[in-house]
């Protein structure tokens, strides 16, 4: 049974009392474990993220009636259109940080894999599988109404091919210069 210690706070008057030891005065020094080290985030990478979920929300719900939101035909570039880039961007940078470092690289492999075939799954489902006919009796998979290759299954391919070349391909050089960068990633370019 572990032992329980009375929690007192800084402006408390007295010697500390623990109960089960039967005892009043100072506790001994508990054995401090090191805390497991947190991996920082990039915060400006997560903001980016919250904004273009937030610009594609907004042209999704609002592309219908405000032309400047909704996607240009042929000519010319609206707000709709950065949205996939700027996700690619996101993956991207993502990749190159998680990835900075992989001591076994079959299985950052088999788990890149399978998270880009969870990624195509979802985005077969969601682009004209399940729920194009939700609202009518015609809730199912229609085979003419999937769409193969939609947004979310080109960014499974696109993440698939960067997580690849970045397990892969990268070199374990440190990076001091400009010249070195390119050395780093020289079959990547």
């Amino acid at each position: 049974m572990g032992v329980y210690e009375l929690v007192r706070s800084e402006d408390a008057a007295g010697p500390a009392l623990d109960l089960e030891a039967g005892r009043c005065g100072p506790a001994p020094p508990a054995k401090a474990s090191p805390p497991a080290p947190r991996q920082q985030r990039l915060v400006s990478l997560d903001v980016f993220r919250g904004i273009t979920v937030l610009l594609m929300i907004i042209v999704d719900d609002a592309g219908s009636f405000l032309p400047a939101m909704n996607h240009s035909p042929w000519e010319g570039v609206t707000i709709a259109d950065f949205v996939m880039p700027f996700f690619l961007f996101i993956v991207g940078v993502a990749l190159a940080l998680a990835y900075k470092r992989v001591p076994d690289k079959l299985d950052a492999t088999r788990k890149a894999t399978l998270r880009a075939l969870k990624l195509f799954c979802v985005g077969l489902v969601l682009q004209g599988g399940f729920f194009h006919g939700v609202r009518s009796l015609t809730f199912g998979v229609d085979i003419t109404q999937i769409r193969l290759l939609g947004i979310l299954q080109r960014i499974a391919i696109a993440y698939l091919v960067t997580a690849l070349c970045q397990i892969w391909l990268k070199g374990d050089d440190d990076v001091d210069s400009g010249l070195d960068l390119i050395k780093r990633y020289r079959y990547q370019l």
